[in-house]
């Protein structure tokens, strides 16, 4: 096989070119995303699983732009082409796709298909930019979540938590342009909501008050420019008489109350002095779900609300959160 391809390399190059020999035009045309997928398989695949591939034509989309009729929201669900800190333009063709391939990759200006990677790709003009893995890149429709992101001063960029590192993979799935290429660093195209964990949310008392910090997530907890995600706490309260109480909020952006990025909040606990312990749970709901995810279950004892002096801390704090109808 390997010798029957050096002949045909060779036959070929001395055919001219191999840009001019292998240059497929339509690539060059933004073709649909489909067209990607007959050299990159895999990442396609992946790209199929994300939420960019029905950003357009998700029911939960139709109805939160009133059947596309809310143009302000338009751009961002199916960008002609995606920049840095830029907001794109609407796509006239292939609305469908959502943020597709072409959207991310292809630039006018350069007439080429831009990527984080130095390769040779005969099919199409192929050039690196690193911009691919920068914040800044997500920042054009993820407005909110980059400012927030930005007051974080994290090192972790956005591609680090959402485009996770898959090793060294093949780029290119189809003959013989796989030839071409050495397995190189790959990253994830499924562009995945993480979930928050126990880890990331910190729960204690402080001077009679429940205190909520978000200290894992590099953004606000839960964050969007578009949707209603939501974080639900719901703390049960026992007494020493036998007496119990429910506090409960929700976060949320569409609230005006997620949780900051280590920025604690304060929930005021009634009757604190009576207090024999407090259940815990926090759950989350995404935009697209109906459903909620627990993502933290506690049971804190009477103890844990007396200071050092062994006398309990009954201090009063500002109100966090919005009331759950009970």
């Amino acid at each position: 096989m390997s010798r029957l391809f050096l002949l045909f390399f060779l036959f070929i190059t001395a055919c001219g070119p191999l840009e001019e020999v292998f240059v497929e035009e339509d690539l060059l045309q933004r073709p649909q995303a489909k067209r990607c997928a007959d050299c990159h398989a895999e990442i396609f695949k992946e790209w199929e699983k994300s939420r960019h591939a029905v950003a357009w034509k998700s029911e939960g989309f139709k109805r939160e732009s009133e059947n596309y009729t809310k143009t302000k929201c338009l751009s961002c669900h199916a960008p002609h082409q995606v920049d840095p800190q830029k907001k794109p333009a609407l796509r006239v063709e292939f609305k469908e796709d959502g943020v597709s391939c072409v959207a991310c990759h292809f630039k006018e200006e350069t007439k080429a298909m831009h990527g984080p990677l130095e390769v040779w790709s005969p099919p199409h003009p192929s050039k690196r930019d690193l911009s691919y893995v920068k914040s800044g890149f997500c920042a054009g429709c993820h407005q909110e979540t980059y400012k927030e992101w930005k007051m974080a001063k994290v090192e972790k960029s956005c591609q680090d938590c959402h485009m996770q590192s898959l090793g060294k993979r093949d780029l290119i799935q189809k003959f013989p342009f796989y030839y071409f290429h050495r397995a190189k660093p790959r990253h994830s195209h499924e562009f995945v909501s993480l979930i928050a964990s126990a880890k990331d949310v910190r729960v204690s008392f402080k001077e009679g008050t429940l205190q909520v910090e978000n200290v894992g997530v590099p953004h606000n907890l839960p964050t969007a420019d578009q949707g209603d995600p939501r974080l639900y706490l719901i703390a049960k309260i026992r007494y020493v008489d036998g007496k119990t109480k429910s506090v409960r909020r929700v976060f949320s952006p569409q609230a005006g109350n997620p949780l900051p990025y280590k920025t604690p909040l304060s929930i005021s606990i009634p009757n604190a002095e009576g207090v024999s312990f407090i259940e815990i749970k926090i759950l989350r709901r995404l935009a697209w779900k109906k459903e909620k995810e627990l993502i933290l279950s506690k049971k804190i004892h009477a103890k844990s609300l007396y200071s050092q002096n062994g006398k309990r801390d009954l201090g009063g704090s500002q109100r966090a959160g919005r009331d759950i109808k009970r």
